[in-house]
């Protein structure tokens, strides 16, 4: 009994032990905490004090309405490389002044580990300054993170990165009146370490009257087969019947799709290096490399040990930054089809399989594979300015070249091309790979029909069921027609 009542004893004074360090652990933290904010609020406040450019939320509310996203949370200074962007602006290297009224609009944006491009409809604003400008998730433009910069080339602002930026605008002097401010638009991320493609093709623009559907369905069918898996392509003006096609590649992953809304009623090759520009933006950190092509030109691989377009690039080093080949022209001397009619149609329209009288092989004006991230501004054809430590390499025309489908149209861009000398001599080429031509002709083909090969609905494959609940409700027309009748509709 009496051992009983001493363990009971020292359990009171084991827990009043306890609880007195307890009770003076919670003053202490009471007393201290409150401090400890306090100079956490100091060194806050003190670090606005010292970087005005550094954004912050005015109040908690918008913190926690937009999301803290670890890759957005990068602040840098300068643009990489601004002060060779600005000598090679009063060199004037790249600058091609087009189209001397266009207005500046904001086309797309792009987001990478050190900074951000944004890209406009202009042709005139080469080396004109322009602030860039920052919005949060709710489009509210963020606090001292204003950037003045430059266009280069042409119709691109680079901007340095701003923590919590989801949306970029710019700001223009016009007539001292302060800057003219645009809708902001949203950043395309590009915040990726490794390119998450090792190859695309960067398509030039589609305008103009003739029917692309089958150009566009034959085009990406012939890359697919020589290992590219990624097309960018930008819209101009297409009919609703070829914009299916392309639809169709949007929807399955394969294509990344660009559509320029401009003032003008015709927009077309004048035009061209919007599409050149933005692409080369847009490819940045997304592709390794990048195939340069208009949408009538196909890249083939002559050497026969040679499977795939990456493993004829796989040879160059770190410091090539574009790879040249020769250009082949072949004649296209009729229209592509209105409309899909049979596979016999297709087979004989396919550029691949119908034109083959070809010109010479030249290096007039030859197209390049380059690395975005090497290149500081592209031609046409080719780089105007690659960055330094790096080189051009080019391809043997008896290993790859340029099959170029010009058309021999007279009144269009470039139509006094058959009376070149360089391409005076035509000749009657066959296909260098026939076995090349059948796979093309079959996926073709697949792809083809599997957009365009479109039928009636027979009135028999609507259920019973439903057709008398609709014509319940007053639907007594119906967009069908019987097996048996060719006029008459259900």
């Amino acid at each position: 009994m009496i051992n009983q009542y001493r363990n009971i004893v020292k359990s009171l004074i084991l827990l009043s032990v306890i609880g007195f360090i307890c009770l003076n652990l919670y003053f202490y933290w009471k007393d201290t905490v409150p401090i400890v904010y306090a100079k956490l609020k100091d060194i806050n406040e003190t670090t606005r004090n010292l970087s005005p450019s550094t954004p912050y939320p005015k109040k908690r509310r918008k913190s926690m309405e937009c999301p803290s996203e670890l890759w957005n949370q990068v602040h840098t200074d300068i643009v990489p490389n601004e002060d060779l962007h600005l000598d090679w602006i009063q060199k004037n290297i790249s600058r091609r002044d087009n189209i001397m009224e266009s207005q500046i609009r904001l086309l797309t944006a792009f987001v990478y580990p050190d900074h951000i491009s944004i890209t406009t409809t202009s042709q005139r604003s080469f080396g004109q300054n322009v602030s860039c400008m920052y919005y949060d998730c709710l489009r509210e433009e963020i606090e001292n993170s204003r950037y003045e910069s430059v266009f280069f080339p042409m119709n691109v602002i680079r901007c340095p990165r701003r923590i919590g930026a989801k949306y970029v605008s710019i700001g223009l002097e016009e007539n001292g009146n302060g800057p003219k401010t645009q809708e902001p638009i949203p950043m395309i991320y590009r915040n990726f370490e490794t390119p998450p493609h090792q190859i695309s093709v960067c398509v030039g623009p589609i305008y103009g009257l003739e029917n692309r559907w089958l150009q566009v369905a034959e085009f990406i069918e012939h890359y697919k087969l020589i290992g590219v898996r990624h097309f960018y392509f930008t819209i101009f003006n297409i009919n609703e019947y070829g914009r299916k096609i392309l639809d169709e590649y949007q929807r399955t992953g394969e294509i990344e799709l660009t559509v320029i809304q401009s003032e003008y009623q015709n927009v077309d090759w004048q035009f061209h290096l919007l599409q050149i520009n933005e692409c080369h933006q847009r490819s940045k950190h997304h592709s390794k490399w990048v195939i340069n092509v208009d949408i009538d030109e196909r890249l083939v691989i002559l050497d026969p040990k040679i499977k795939s377009v990456l493993e004829l690039l796989n040879g160059y080093n770190d410091t090539v930054g574009e790879v040249g080949f020769a250009i082949r022209r072949i004649q296209k001397t009729g229209q592509l089809p209105e409309k899909y009619e049979s596979e016999e149609q297709i087979l004989s329209e396919m550029e691949f399989l119908k034109y083959n009288v070809s010109s010479p092989v030249t290096w007039g004006a030859y197209k390049t594979i380059y690395r975005p991230e090497k290149i500081a501004a592209m031609y046409y054809h080719w780089a105007y300015q690659r960055y330094p430590g790096t080189v051009a390499e080019y391809v043997k025309s008896d290993v790859a070249l340029i099959r170029h489908y010009r058309t021999t149209e007279s009144n269009i861009l470039g139509s006094g091309w058959l009376s070149d000398p360089n391409y005076a001599s035509f000749s009657i080429v066959p296909i260098e790979d026939p076995k090349f031509g059948e796979k093309l002709a079959k996926a073709v083909l697949e792809k083809i029909k599997y957009v365009y090969d479109q039928r009636d609905l027979n009135c028999e494959e609507i259920a019973e069921v439903p057709y008398q609940e609709y014509k319940e409700f007053g639907h007594d027309i119906f967009n069908c027609r019987f097996r048996n009748e060719t006029g008459d509709k259900r």
